[in-house]
């Protein structure tokens, strides 16, 4: 079912989920080139206005304790990889394939990506802040502590996926498809939602008191009410 949420924003929102990671922890890095990089060192390690055509990363590979800021990648991928407790600042990736792979601890800020393919991930501890992001398919991922925060999302793909504190304050989300999803406080009363694919599947969310008003046809539709005047 699509039902349409036209411009549904709540007038006051939550703050986004707490995170224990402590980016200050990131104060004493080794400044690495793009010679450290493509050698894979990606250890306590800071890079800095990088230009890269393909970042590969696969199953066994790690990004531990590093700082990437201001970094144009043309592919990324990191299937089965894993990234812990770091910062993405000004990423630029057109694609991004990083299927099974796992994030705790990461930041990510004012960065781009096109197409994210991130189906069956886990992710734990994450904040997207002024990010702009085109397709995002978390089809079947596992979402704890994640936030969504003044970003723009095109399309977002949570098909059979299991969140648990999940927020979107401040967020733009185009196309929202919850199908088979099992969410659990996951708050949408500060995110504006232009569609909803299959409504059944935002049980266990919160919304506002508006978005309800402008769901109201499609929850009728859904329960099989019908209204008329």
């Amino acid at each position: 079912m699509n039902a349409r949420a036209a411009r549904a924003r709540g007038s006051r929102g939550p703050q986004a989920p707490a995170f224990d990671f402590d980016e200050s922890l990131l104060g004493d890095l080794t400044p690495g080139d793009a010679a450290a990089f493509e050698r894979g060192l990606f250890e306590a390690t800071e890079y800095t206005g990088l230009a890269i055509d393909e970042w590969p990363l696969g199953t066994g590979d790690t990004v531990d304790g590093c700082r990437i800021t201001g970094a144009t990648v043309g592919s990324w991928t990191l299937r089965g990889a894993r990234i812990v407790e770091s910062v993405l600042d000004g990423l630029d990736a057109p694609v991004v394939s990083a299927a099974r792979s796992g994030l705790r601890d990461v930041e990510i800020r004012d960065s781009r990506f096109g197409s994210f393919e991130a189906f069956d991930t886990t992710w734990r501890g994450i904040r997207f802040t002024r990010c702009k992001l085109g397709f995002v398919n978390l089809r079947g991922a596992e979402l704890l502590d994640v936030a969504f925060v003044d970003c723009t999302i095109d399309e977002l793909d949570l098909l059979e996926a299991t969140a648990r504190r999940v927020a979107f304050p401040g967020t733009r989300v185009g196309a929202l498809n919850v199908s088979g999803a099992r969410l659990t406080d996951v708050d949408l009363r500060a995110a504006e939602v232009l569609e909803v694919v299959e409504m059944a599947g935002l049980r266990g969310a919160t919304i506002s008191r508006e978005q309800l008003h402008l769901m109201a046809p499609a929850l009728a539709e859904l329960t099989g009410i019908l209204v008329e005047d």
